[in-house]
């Protein structure tokens, strides 16, 4: 319980101190970048946004955990996987991203991606079991 509070806590001045030190309206992913592959996670920046698109179907939304956790978080667009998450490019070619994303282990990061845009929620760095347990199971291992 200690070490899990410790890590709340952590987590709650990193997004404060980000939340503070950030511009509300300044983009984190400026533009989606399209691959026919999966790229090596070595080869990917910070903030660099990797749609995978092969035969004219989307796969798979890959990036770096917005916390600077240097976790690379590959979300599966195709709507047979369970769970699966929609991209929308916007206008201005930037990523967004439905539902929200939540890590449940390692950060515990748990954000909205909106016109580029990270959008912290306020149960970062909780496990969602924890904080939502009449919608989320503990992963069993």
């Amino acid at each position: 319980m200690i070490k899990w509070f410790k890590r709340f806590i952590k987590k709650l001045f990193h997004v404060e101190k980000e939340f503070l030190t950030s511009k509300k309206d300044e983009s984190y992913f400026n533009s989606i970048i399209i691959m026919d592959k999966t790229p090596n996670e070595d080869s990917l920046n910070e903030k660099d946004f990797v749609e995978v698109v092969y035969r004219n179907q989307s796969y798979w939304a890959i990036f770096n955990c917005p916390c600077g956790c240097k976790n690379v978080i590959s979300l599966p667009l195709q709507k047979n996987h369970n769970p699966h998450w929609r991209l929308e490019h916007t206008i201005e070619g930037k990523p967004t991203l439905y539902p929200s994303v939540w890590q449940n282990n390692g950060c515990l990061s748990h954000f909205w991606l909106v016109n580029g845009k990270i959008e912290w929620c306020g149960n970062t760095g909780i496990e969602p079991w924890i904080a939502e347990p009449n919608y989320y199971e503990k992963p069993k291992r």
